[in-house]
């Protein structure tokens, strides 16, 4: 059991390293604008010595030695979280993510040319960037860890982003920017926005928008289709047909 414990680890560790990987190349040549922010993402081990000995041990060859020291490893990090419930005792003990953390740092042509800077407790870069500037580097690690994995070879489905007024806090250089990547990463997009930005009008191609309609404590959403140019026009919906074999009705249909 513990050889399989062990391997599951370092399978699930692995892949996630990487995902990580995916997201630095992604992000590796993204730079923004004029003012060319862009992002740089690490996921490495903690300094503290069970994450590092934990790490070291999953690495080694398999023996009764480092068995025994992964156990007296595990067993210590159970009772450090004693007082937590059990669920989150097993979490903190056996969850690789724990024993690993973000090194995110950024980058802004003030800064010179491709000179990162690192954003963390003691320094935050980002609060030297405008709200726009700010909100785009935010994004760009999420995007790129969202095209990384839907880009594996084993994933089928759609490529669905949801994002909360994407035209917010963006000047029309940045948010033409974030519409770029959208479409140069091939996402399929469900966004909110107050009203269409004449921006959002220019570069569209094809929009559903559901306008959302209030009467009373009741909430409708009806569809539109937007083509880029003109008016939108209402999506008519096909109404379910009846099932004619007899001795049937539509809920016993399937």
């Amino acid at each position: 059991m513990f050889t399989q414990l062990r391997r599951d680890i370092q399978t699930r560790r692995e892949a996630a390293r990487e995902l990580v990987r995916q997201i630095r190349a992604t992000l590796e040549n993204v730079r923004t604008g004029v003012a060319r922010v862009g992002v740089q993402v690490d996921w490495k081990v903690r300094d503290d010595g069970n994450s590092q000995q934990m790490v070291t041990l999953l690495n080694a060859p398999p023996s009764d030695e480092v068995f025994d020291q992964m156990y007296e490893i595990l067993r210590e990090r159970m009772e450090d979280a004693g007082e937590e419930t059990w669920a989150d005792r097993v979490a903190h003990t056996f969850d690789y993510r724990s024993w690993h953390h973000w090194e995110i740092s950024v980058t802004h042509s003030s800064f010179g040319a491709d000179q990162f800077k690192p954003v963390n407790a003691r320094s935050n870069p980002l609060k030297g960037l405008s709200t726009g500037e700010s909100r785009l580097a935010t994004m760009l690690p999420l995007l790129a860890a969202a095209w990384s994995m839907y880009s594996g070879d084993t994933y089928q489905g759609p490529r669905l982003l949801s994002i909360d007024e994407i035209d917010a806090a963006f000047d029309d250089r940045n948010l033409r920017q974030i519409l770029t990547l959208l479409r140069t990463w091939n996402f399929d997009v469900l966004a909110t926005t107050p009203t269409i930005a004449p921006l959002i009008k220019r570069e569209a191609q094809h929009v559903v928008v559901h306008e959302v309609i209030t009467d009373g404590r009741h909430r409708v959403t009806v569809p539109w289709l937007w083509k880029g140019s003109g008016e939108p026009t209402p999506l008519p919906l096909a109404a379910p047909t009846a099932d004619t074999t007899p001795g049937r009705t539509l809920n016993d249909a399937g």
